[in-house]
């Protein structure tokens, strides 16, 4: 019930009171009753149809109507935010016009800027942004790593979330070429292939993820989405039918599925140990994953890479473990908008996340949080584009 009425109390604010404040702004000006009409049925529009939505997506096992659900929530950001970044002006306009009237309707007008700014930015990065990948080459020099791996060479992927793709073959066929040309030694996929359903994951999709090639192999684990735990389920054993054909399909795309194991690499008489867990994650997510049964046997392994999905396993367990020097996670989407530009590295994903886009350290030992490469929710990438993450581990001195 508390619920309820804190979402019915955001959206009154997000939504009723940037429209009231703009009505009182442009009622004196605008005489014919049309405009005023067509504003507060937009409104009763969105709130119809947000709260139509909500009812009915989690019950719906139909791929359409929530790819309808995530464009509807496009569209509601791509109104609302300049609509409520120009209200949140007009206010202080009125305010600042009483103690200085010669500034006349100057704030109004840094209100309105910023406002369509924003409403070209949520265009952009649904027509472009989302598309617009973007390969990062990262060294990391790691003391523990043996001389017989310095050199290697791995690319990650993450947060395909296929299913919001549709059918974009094209795309998806650039990332395998993009990732084939940097001649990796090991492919990594740390979680989120689909949304909810393991038939996103399509046979031409298969086909096409067979073709990633790696020196030495690759290697995937499963993600918070991969569980369908986002929709409504006629019993739990369709649920882990779900599941199961989920990793029957990556498992034929060459993947070595990672689920609280681990597995050795060799070369030149040295080796190490590649651990994956299944899904790791603090409320509101659920928690499958078991680091201690991946660890077994290798706590004492003298070089570990981990592949854990949310990046918050990495300071709540993986670093307890001394040979754990490499951690790699997805998961965050840096939030899909941001700023890394001019010497900013700046997302609302800082507020859910301590590491949440790029290369951390602690003590010696790394994280890598990779942006992902779809998206969720909403079908837009501003400031922070999907991902192609290359890693050179070198062997350092101590």
């Amino acid at each position: 019930m508390r619920t309820s009425l804190l979402f019915t109390a955001i959206l009154l604010v997000i939504i009723v009171l940037p429209d009231l404040v703009i009505y009182q702004g442009i009622r004196k000006h605008v005489r014919k009753s049309w405009p005023k009409v067509l504003h507060w049925a937009s409104t009763a529009f969105f709130l119809v149809g947000i709260f139509t939505l909500f009812l009915f997506v989690r019950s719906s096992h139909d791929e359409a109507q929530l790819q309808l659900f995530m464009w509807f929530n496009w569209l509601l950001l791509l109104i609302y935010i300049p609509k409520f970044i120009f209200a949140i002006f007009l206010l202080l306009n009125r305010l600042i016009q009483k103690a200085f009237p010669f500034l006349q309707n100057a704030v109004a007008y840094v209100g309105l800027f910023l406002a369509l700014l924003l409403f070209f930015g949520f265009l952009y990065g649904a027509m472009r942004g989302r598309f617009d990948v973007m390969t990062t080459h990262v060294e990391i020099p790691l003391a523990a790593l043996p001389k017989a791996f310095d050199g290697l060479k791995i690319v990650q992927i993450s947060d395909l979330h296929l299913g919001n793709f549709g059918h974009e073959p094209r795309f998806w066929k650039s990332i395998v070429e993009k990732v084939n040309a940097e001649k990796p030694d090991i492919i990594v996929m740390t979680g989120d292939m689909m949304n909810n359903f393991a038939n996103e994951v399509t046979p031409h999709d298969i086909a096409l993820f067979s073709q990633l090639h790696a020196s030495i192999g690759k290697f995937a684990i499963l993600g918070n989405h991969d569980y369908g735990d986002y929709t409504r389920w006629s019993s739990l054993a369709a649920k882990r039918a779900n599941l199961d054909s989920l990793e029957q399909r990556e498992r034929r795309m060459g993947f070595n599925l990672l689920l609280d194991e681990h597995v050795f690499i060799v070369s030149r008489g040295d080796s190490i140990a590649i651990a994956g867990v299944q899904n790791w994650s603090k409320s509101p997510f659920h928690c499958y994953g078991n680091l201690p049964k991946a660890m077994k046997g290798i706590e004492h392994f003298p070089f570990v890479l981990l592949l854990t999905h949310d990046p918050n396993h990495w300071m709540a367990q993986a670093v307890n473990y001394s040979t754990i020097y490499l951690t790699l996670s997805g998961h965050t989407h840096a939030m899909q908008m941001g700023i890394n530009r001019f010497g900013l590295h700046w997302s609302p994903a800082e507020w859910m996340f301590k590491q949440w886009d790029g290369l951390y350290r602690y003590q010696t030992k790394y994280l890598y949080v990779n942006r992902g490469l779809g998206y969720v929710g909403v079908p837009i990438r501003m400031g922070m584009p999907p991902e192609i993450s290359v890693l050179i581990l070198k062997s350092v001195s101590k």
